[in-house]
């Protein structure tokens, strides 16, 4: 398990299960997107906050089962306000070795899904992350992948995502590896100041072609990647 950091008022520790109602709200308030609302269309505000109990419960058994089938090492932390004694950010890193097979990715397993949920939307979008994944070079080399990046509204601009990201990039640094990110439009700003310059990859789903989804349309995920030189922009605007 990772060392728990403190850097000023911010603490990044690992996640425990104790954690997991507070996870699960971060992520509910955080991830109120359109991909989301189309999914849980028929889904009860308090059985979506339930999926994302679940989701954390999951990445928590992950993180501690080394028989994956693609060996991924998982870290799942949080960050701390220590002033206020909050949890405000969580992020998900896996370690993937050579060859990973991004079908087996253990962060696009979904279970316990509520019923309501747009399961065609589930899985289409599982697809299409698998298929962006396997983009070369990303299932290629040994690498680190954030999977999972979110701040609670109320306490975004503080500095808490910088922590998580670059407690991965300087793992992937200190192993003379890549880092890999999914980016949504609204991330791509902050990944590119730390240093997730290259892009490699698109993900892209229509969401007119699903129930609710008319006044959406198109959304786009980047698949952007960091080398092992780039710490120098990662100094550059680092609070989020």
């Amino acid at each position: 398990m990772p060392p728990t950091t403190d850097t000023n008022k911010l603490v990044l520790r690992p996640c425990n299960s104790a954690d997991i109602p507070t996870l699960a709200d971060i992520n509910f308030a955080a991830f109120d997107n359109p991909r989301n609302r189309v999914m849980y269309l028929h889904v009860a505000p308090s059985d979506r906050l339930k999926i994302f109990e679940s989701k954390a419960q999951a990445t928590l058994s992950y993180q501690d089962d080394d028989s994956n089938p693609n060996n991924q090492t998982i870290h799942y932390l949080c960050v701390v306000d220590s002033t206020t004694k909050q949890t405000i950010a969580n992020a998900v890193w896996d370690h993937l070795p050579r060859g990973y097979i991004p079908s087996q990715d253990l962060d696009t397993h979904h279970t316990g899904l509520a019923p309501g949920t747009n399961k065609t939307l589930v899985q289409d979008f599982a697809n299409s992350t698998h298929q962006l994944r396997s983009t070369p070079p990303r299932h290629s080399e040994p690498q680190w992948l954030l999977s999972l990046l979110a701040t609670h509204p109320k306490h975004q601009g503080q500095g808490a995502g910088t922590e998580l990201i670059e407690w991965g990039t300087s793992k992937a640094d200190a192993m003379g590896v890549r880092c890999f990110v999914d980016a949504s439009p609204a991330g791509m700003g902050l990944y590119r100041r730390l240093g997730f310059d290259q892009q490699v990859g698109e993900l892209v789903l229509d969401l007119a072609g699903y129930e609710g989804g008319e006044q959406y349309g198109v959304q786009r995920w980047v698949g952007l990647a960091r080398e092992v030189a780039s710490m120098e922009k990662s100094m550059e605007g680092r609070e989020v």
